[in-house]
Order: structure tokens, then C-alpha cells, then sequence
């Protein structure tokens, strides 16, 4: 066989091995040629976990494989959810000492009892939310859970530490997932603040005017004005938060000075609404 013929012969064996091969540098999920992605094994189990970022801001939700146990699948949950976080850039913030004592469910509501080691610290306004809803989001993940009722050694309890309510089941929050934690309390003050030096103004620039289409700015603005008229100080003595969710609202005790240092107590409820930027305060019943 002559140099030439060989050559021919080893180029065409040549292509017809390419032409034979699967390629994989452009992918087409419909394509015969679509690399196979091996499934979880079937003794295994995915979880969601919702830990806090490494600022406490937000939550982040951190994916966990799992053996199988014959454990129902929350007990699984929360029990991992309670080890903490193995991201690098994830912090834990459930206490170490924290047990979750019982869990069942029904009418699609888990009902949760740690240990009184879960609200024995003295946690900040932000530290409640992201302890509840670190418990509320990961359980909520689950297919057959929609809310959650935290207990505290099997009874409910009015608030976690101080400013955030368990006295009600909780749904899953978008709101402490996607963006950094606003402060509920903060837009209160800010916007009695206002008031109380006279900028009425940026206080009506911080009231959500939906359900109040048919009432003029200046009269909303004068009954303001008339309604806090003489008012020279205040001090929320105490709030408490039902929830966090882009609507939400607060029950607060506050103090009101006017001339003369007179004072009236005020029990309020005050209506958030999230505006895609910040939290707006309902323009009627403030």
C-alpha cells in the first residue's frame, strides 16, 4: 500500500470517529447527546435551611444532603437546622443549648417545642426575626407545611424575647430572604420624630395614601397637624411585632408629652406596608 492510500485511509477512519463521538459543548437538554445529571440516590434526602448571612441582615437558604432515617421528614429537618450552618459565609444564630423538644403536624400547621434555651438570650428586635423565621422558612419548605406555631416547652408564648410575636402560627417571609432587614419600629420613629419637629412634610412622605383616595394631601396634612398639635416629646415604651412580611403591623405603648409636660398613654396599631424600597405607614388609624 502506497504512502498516499494510507493517508487517505487513516483521514476518513479519522472522521468517521468524530462524526461517531457525542459532543457536549453545546448542550440541548432534548438532544440525544445531553450528558446524563445523576439524581439525588434514593437514600438520600435534600433539605432546605435557612441560616443568617454573615452580617445578619437577611437569610440565605442553604441546600443539605441527608441520609434517609425512619425519623418523619421535619423531625430530619429541624434536627439538622439545629447543627448549624456549614457555609463559610453563613453564621448560626439558634442558640447551641436549643432542643427542639416535640414536633407534629396537622391541617398543614407544625406545631414546634424547644427548650427554654431558645429565648434566654437577650436578643435584638433584628436577632428574633431571623431566630423565628430561620425555624419558620426551613419548615415551611416542606411540601406539607404552610405555617408555623412555635411553643416554648409545649405552651405559647406571647413574644420570643421581647418585640416579636409567636403567639400565632407564621408563613414563610420573603421579605427577611430577598433583602436586607428594615427595622419596623425605626419607620415609627422616624415618623414621629418628624412630627414632633414640625416637618410634616417628610411625615406624609411616609404614609401610604391607597386607601385614602378620596381624602386631599393638605387635609390629611392638617388633621395631622391638628391631631399632634402641642405635642413636645414621646417614648414607645413597648412594641411587639406580629410578623414580617412586605404587610405587616405593630401593637405599641407609647407616651405623649404636650405643653405644660401633660402626658397621655397610648395603646396603637400601627400598619407597614412595603413599598418595594422601604416600609410606608397606613395612612389611616395612625
Amino acid at each position: 500500500m502506497s504512502k498516499k492510500i494510507l493517508f487517505l485511509f487513516i483521514i476518513i477512519l479519522i472522521c468517521n470517529i468524530s462524526i461517531g463521538c457525542d459532543k457536549y459543548d453545546v448542550i440541548d437538554e432534548n438532544s440525544n447527546n445531553f450528558p446524563p445529571i445523576n439524581p439525588l440516590p434514593d437514600d438520600k434526602l435534600e433539605l432546605i435551611l435557612y441560616y443568617p448571612n454573615s452580617s445578619m441582615e437577611y437569610l440565605v437558604p442553604e441546600f443539605r444532603a441527608v441520609p434517609k432515617k425512619s425519623e418523619d421528614v421535619e423531625i430530619i429537618v429541624i434536627n439538622e437546622l439545629l447543627k448549624g450552618t456549614k457555609g463559610r459565609n453563613l453564621v448560626n444564630i439558634i442558640p447551641p443549648n436549643a432542643k427542639a423538644q416535640t414536633l407534629y403536624v396537622t391541617d398543614k400547621i407544625a406545631y414546634v417545642s424547644f427548650s427554654r434555651d431558645l429565648i434566654y438570650n437577650n436578643y435584638t428586635e433584628k436577632e428574633e426575626a431571623l431566630i423565628i423565621y430561620s425555624i419558620v422558612n426551613t419548615l415551611t419548605s416542606l411540601p406539607n407545611i404552610e405555617e408555623v406555631q412555635i411553643l416554648i416547652d409545649g405552651k405559647a408564648e406571647d413574644v420570643l424575647c421581647k418585640h416579636y410575636s409567636i403567639k400565632e402560627p407564621l408563613n414563610f417571609s420573603h421579605m427577611i430572604v430577598t433583602k436586607d432587614y428594615i427595622s419596623p419600629i425605626s419607620i415609627v420613629n422616624e415618623y414621629y420624630s418628624s412630627i414632633i419637629e414640625e416637618d410634616y412634610d417628610k411625615a406624609m412622605s411616609m404614609l401610604d395614601f391607597e386607601d385614602v383616595e378620596k381624602i386631599r394631601y393638605n387635609t390629611l396634612k392638617a388633621y395631622i397637624v391638628d391631631a399632634f398639635k402641642g405635642t413636645n416629646k414621646y417614648v414607645i415604651k413597648n412594641y411587639i411585632i406580629n410578623k414580617y412580611e412586605d404587610e405587616l403591623n405593630i401593637n405599641l405603648f407609647v407616651i405623649f408629652t404636650y405643653e405644660k409636660n401633660n402626658t397621655k398613654y397610648s395603646n396603637k396599631t400601627i400598619n407597614l406596608k412595603y413599598d418595594g424600597n422601604n416600609f410606608l405607614i397606613k395612612a389611616l388609624g395612625n
